[in-house]
């Protein structure tokens, strides 16, 4: 029986979120601990502005073009999550992964971890359920060259379907939170495993009270509202459908330094571009913030953390 892994953490510091990321803006102490004070003055060789887009009221609520560009600048092109291919790498290398292997991954956003793979001339099955990340993932997949060998499908997750024995490995990461039935999921993947086939995912699981003031204003602001299990109840379901389980660790420690990083870069950047940085780009950008403030400030509390799940099949 596999042993859940539970990170010990720190209390949250006298800052939350929303003050840090208001901070790096200002540059306050916050910034002056982590980076040196960059303000440039405006000199003749200041970077010249982008094009100007027009002018949107920053929302989370949809994956609009002003998002998927904000979200590049924030997390790295072709990527709309924080980490890129450093947190997928954990993901991919434990798999022994080879062209003669099915390979699906669910989720899969602007399709960063897909095109990582295919360019180890691997094979892959991408599903994802917002039909604009998935549009932007076939343009990505093009223009790298890489989309001959990514199957992207634009496919709502809890209605997904598979052929009886037809997949050797499954990967998500972070993609599945919004799915409503994760075990009608997870049995449909069972019965899509080949022998010896391998599931390799990261979820969000709930490890406090869903009554908690915490977990009301992070569920509330959830643009796709989340589904979770418990770690105990996923250890249960994957058990209960004859997976073998190889861990279930808890990485929220890598989510939130990656969440760091991202908007510390970036606010560094801004510093250096100065007035080439419009007004609604640093709206969208502060929006993009908050939004993940608030799961941090989730993961600091312990109502939710962030797991990598990694299970195998014999038959």
């Amino acid at each position: 029986m596999a042993v859940v892994a539970k990170e010990n953490t720190e209390q949250s510091s006298d800052l939350n979120w929303r003050d840090k990321l208001r901070a790096w803006w200002h540059g306050d102490d916050y910034v002056i601990q982590h980076g040196p004070d960059v303000t440039p003055l405006p000199t003749a060789d200041e970077p010249a502005p982008e094009p100007e887009l027009p002018r949107e009221v920053p929302t989370v609520d949809s994956w609009t073009p002003r998002r998927r560009q904000i979200v590049q600048k924030l997390f790295g092109e072709g990527f709309n999550q924080p980490g890129g291919e450093e947190l997928m790498k954990p993901l991919i290398s434990p798999l022994g992964l080879n062209p003669n292997l099915s390979i699906a991954e669910l989720g899969c956003g602007m399709g960063g971890m897909s095109r990582m793979m295919a360019r180890e001339n691997l094979w892959i099955d991408a599903y994802e359920p917002d039909p604009d990340l998935a549009n932007a993932a076939i343009d990505l997949a093009k223009h790298q060259g890489v989309k001959q060998r990514i199957n992207i499908k634009t496919t709502p997750l809890d209605e997904i379907q598979f052929k009886r024995k037809s997949v050797d490995v499954v990967l998500s990461k972070d993609g599945l939170m919004p799915v409503q039935d994760k075990r009608l999921l997870l049995a449909k993947i069972r019965a899509a495993m080949k022998p010896g086939g391998q599931l390799m995912f990261t979820d969000f699981l709930l490890t406090g009270s869903t009554e908690s003031r915490v977990y009301e204003v992070w569920w509330e602001r959830e643009p796709v509202k989340p589904h979770l299990l418990t770690p105990e109840g996923l250890q249960a379901e994957l058990e209960s459908l004859n997976f073998i389980i190889c861990y279930i660790e808890d990485v929220s420690h890598e989510l939130k330094a990656a969440v760091l990083r991202a908007f510390g870069d970036y606010a560094e950047e801004v510093k250096l571009r100065g007035r080439a940085v419009d007004d609604n780009e640093r709206e969208w950008a502060i929006s993009e913030g908050e939004h993940w403030a608030i799961r941090l400030s989730a993961i600091d509390a312990n109502v939710i953390r962030l797991y990598r799940v990694y299970c195998r099949v014999m038959d």
